[in-house]
């Protein structure tokens, strides 16, 4: 049981979540001598509730900026530069991984080392202090209104109030936070919301002798799955749906495998496999942005904004709003300028630097998952556009976040794949052999 107490003083910032988005967060106002308390329910290490744990090498960069060490927290993941991505049994396209900041890979990192990496960095940090096993109550208000402090129940059941002239709230899609603020959603998709479940395998076969390769299956039905490999030999498996048809009735695990077993380029990969974790998952991804803030409180990460996870853009997205926040919040610190300001600009910078990508992940959900095309379309239109060389380079530089979302699978990119595609079609009937 943690011993360490808050103190009585007024806190710069109160930060209520301690994994990427609010550890990245109390770094950086560490770093500029900020007095910050930040707060979790949990006793790290321990694992998020939910997580598909791709970290992105765009994500590294931003972790090199808070001089955190790559060996620290994926000294034993393999590097994964390769992914392969299926659509039933009738093509599959080969993608690289785009280089960032010299990185040619990236990993299924574990989240349960990641987050305990972050947490215990803040220790550099003197102007930090870290709460570990308590949970936040309420915020508290002063007679105008504004967010004021937290009320706490320590875990020695004790319940305390500290004060803060900001809070924070770092606490994920069903924030507290957020909630108690009453931060409004300000933009909300609904029309593709997908459900998901997930659990790690040991002693899976290798994808085509690749034991490396992250495979990604489109079945074609409004389903689809990923096996990722990570640390220790093993691979989280995941099965991501559209919601209407996410059908679990009782029993998950019973679901997840018959699931799994429906689909043979999935299942013969894990017949003589053993499934070594429990299994976790999540019922409608939401995809939204709430408002960033308001008197006396912000939000950050998936308090704030919340995307599917099929671009695995989760973890990316926490620790570069903790970035945006924390430049916002020094200077509203150093009296540069006001709060509202503050948060005006925040939350101007985050959804000039997300709201491209947020949309271009649903359209693409919309288009993978919610869209069945029939099987000439899919054999030829399809498979056209996602074995082009071009198109293919593009989606990469997108999931690497060197490329603007906005257009980047233009008409142009893709009249020219299936012009690509056909072309390559023709010239290959008319060159082969008659009968």
């Amino acid at each position: 049981m943690s011993t360490m107490r808050p103190t009585t003083e007024t806190y710069d910032a109160i930060i209520v979540g301690g994994r990427p988005a609010g550890a990245s967060l109390a770094m950086r106002l560490g770093r500029e001598g900020m007095r910050v308390l930040i707060i979790d329910r949990a006793n790290f290490p321990s694992a998020p509730p939910v997580s598909v744990p791709f970290l992105m090498n765009s994500s590294m960069r931003l972790l090199d900026e808070l001089e955190v060490p790559e060996s620290e927290y994926a000294h034993d993941a393999p590097h994964l530069r390769h992914f392969f991505v299926e659509y039933k049994d009738y093509f599959r396209a080969h993608y690289t991984v785009s280089e960032v900041g010299g990185r040619d890979y990236i990993y299924t990192v574990d989240r349960e080392r990641l987050d305990g990496c972050l947490w215990n960095h803040l220790s550099r940090f003197d102007s930090v202090t870290r709460l570990e096993g308590a949970h936040v109550l309420s915020l508290e208000r002063d007679t105008s209104g504004r967010v004021s402090g937290v009320k706490l129940r320590l875990e020695d059941g004790e319940e305390q109030v500290v004060e803060g002239r900001c809070v924070v709230g770092a606490d994920g899609r069903y924030s507290l936070v957020a909630r108690q603020a009453g931060a409004r959603v300000t933009e909300q998709r609904t029309d593709v919301d997908t459900s998901a479940l997930y659990a790690y395998w040991s002693g899976f076969a290798p994808y085509d002798a690749d034991p490396t390769g992250i495979q990604i299956h489109s079945a074609g039905d409004g389903f689809c799955m990923i096996i990722m490999p990570t640390t220790q030999g093993r691979a989280g498996v995941v099965f991501q749906g559209r919601s209407d048809r996410f059908k679990v009735s009782g029993d998950a695990q019973a679901y997840y495998l018959e699931s799994l077993r429906r689909y043979p380029a999935i299942w013969r990969r894990l017949a003589q496999a053993t499934q070594v974790s429990s299994i976790r998952g999540i019922k409608r991804m939401g995809n939204l942005y709430r408002q960033a803030g308001g008197p006396g409180w912000a939000l950050v990460g998936d308090a704030f904004h919340q995307k599917d996870s099929i671009d695995a853009q989760g973890i990316y997205d926490a620790l570069l709003e903790g970035k945006l926040l924390a430049a916002a919040l020094v200077d509203w610190k150093r009296g540069a300028i006001s709060w509202e300001q503050a948060i005006e600009r925040y939350e101007r910078e985050a959804l000039s630097a997300t709201r491209a990508m947020f949309h271009a992940t649903l359209d693409r959900v919309k288009r993978e998952i919610y869209t069945e095309l029939p099987s000439w379309a899919a054999r030829s239109l399809l498979r056209w556009t996602m074995t082009d060389s071009e198109y293919m380079r593009r989606f990469s530089l997108l999931l690497a976040r060197r490329l603007d979302p906005e257009g980047w699978a233009s008409p142009g990119v893709l009249l020219g794949a299936v012009a690509r595609g056909l072309t390559s079609d023709l010239r290959r009937l008319v060159s082969s052999p008659r009968g």
